[in-house]
């Protein structure tokens, strides 16, 4: 996930409304096949210091995001028009979140909170914590183990935990018919990705590995498979993974001596985004591969982070985490997308 270091807080927020703003001065030509009119969506403007992880609504009219407000440290989540306007924060306030995600009917969303942690009102109360962080690197995430999933209506309203338990669990995301919810956990003191039915029941355990990080799933299209994330090889060096969403035929596709996370299915089903380091660590950029036979293309072209696609679900879209910003922090961005031909 996004620069993460790890909620009923009564919160003013922020009525600034701004403009997009266009952003392909600071964007290499080779983008432009692939992805044009890029435009801003969040700025510190809106009173971020930063923010990134946004997800498009079933219709591709909002969009869900975690922003770290002025002043704060931890991630809250918002909504926002994809066309721009005015951030609605949708968590409570206290806490860190992260991995928000919509149903795809629209009338609801998922997101891991930890307002729940007793650390919050007894800063005495200690724990141990766990989490990523690859040495020499400035990136880390705390696994907090009172991190659980809840669902709420679009504007906030209703929150109800869908997983309450011992451990870290984030990360998730529906299926395409909503029925079935990927994620992370902890929860046996090991990170592996798990399923259950959206209603939080019927989890089921799909990756078995005791040492390593496996994280960031995201069910196809067609329900079939899971892609995710895992440092089988070097510790919090992550590779991507495929399985059957039974957890049976697991396959390896990237084996190499770079970072490569945070995958997105295009709606084809043939296609993934995925952010790498293949450029350095300190130029991570997003490519498309072909997950039958493993071909990759590179997307981004611009100087420091670019990161965390994802597509609408017309596959029209594409969105980004990026630090190309002003500001120089991580921001949300958003382009017209066209696949290249010879990927598919």
């Amino acid at each position: 996930m996004l620069h993460r270091t790890s909620r009923r807080i009564e919160m003013t927020f922020f009525t600034l409304s701004i403009t997009l703003v266009s952003a392909t001065a600071h964007a290499g030509e080779s983008e432009s096949p692939i992805l044009t009119g890029t435009r801003q969506l969040t700025s510190s403007e809106m009173g971020f210091e930063k923010a990134g992880e946004a997800y498009f609504s079933p219709d591709g009219k909002t969009v869900i995001f975690q922003a770290v407000p002025n002043g704060k440290e931890h991630y809250q989540i918002y909504t926002m028009p994809t066309t721009g306007g005015t951030p609605r924060m949708v968590s409570t306030g206290v806490g860190a979140c992260t991995c928000a995600y919509f149903h795809p009917d629209g009338k609801s969303i998922i997101f891991a909170s930890s307002h729940k942690d007793p650390r919050i009102d007894d800063p005495s109360f200690e724990v141990p914590i766990p989490g990523y962080k690859r040495e020499g690197g400035s990136y880390s995430w705390d696994f907090n183990p009172f991190m659980d999933i809840y669902r709420a209506n679009p504007d906030g309203s209703n929150l109800t935990p869908l997983i309450a338990n011992t451990g870290y669990d984030a990360e998730g995301a529906y299926s395409r018919d909503g029925s079935m919810i990927a994620f992370a956990s902890d929860r046996d003191g090991r990170m592996n990705i798990y399923t259950m039915k959206a209603n939080g029941s019927d989890v089921k355990q799909i990756t078995h590995t005791k040492e390593c990080y496996n994280g960031g799933p995201f069910i196809s299209p067609d329900g079939r498979k899971i892609i995710f994330r895992a440092d089988r090889q070097k510790k919090d060096y992550l590779q991507l993974f495929v399985v059957n969403i039974d957890g049976t035929e697991e396959r390896q596709l990237t084996n190499d001596e770079h970072v490569n996370w945070a995958p997105y299915w295009h709606p084809n089903g043939k296609i993934i985004a995925f952010t790498t380091s293949r450029n350095g660590h300190r130029n991570y950029e997003v490519y498309l591969m072909n997950v039958g036979t493993q071909k990759t293309h590179r997307v981004t072209n611009s100087p420091r982070f670019d990161g965390l696609p994802v597509f609408s679900n017309d596959g029209k879209m594409m969105m980004w985490t990026s630090q190309r910003s002003r500001s120089g922090q991580s921001h949300v961005f958003v382009a017209d997308f066209k696949m290249p031909e010879g990927i598919e």
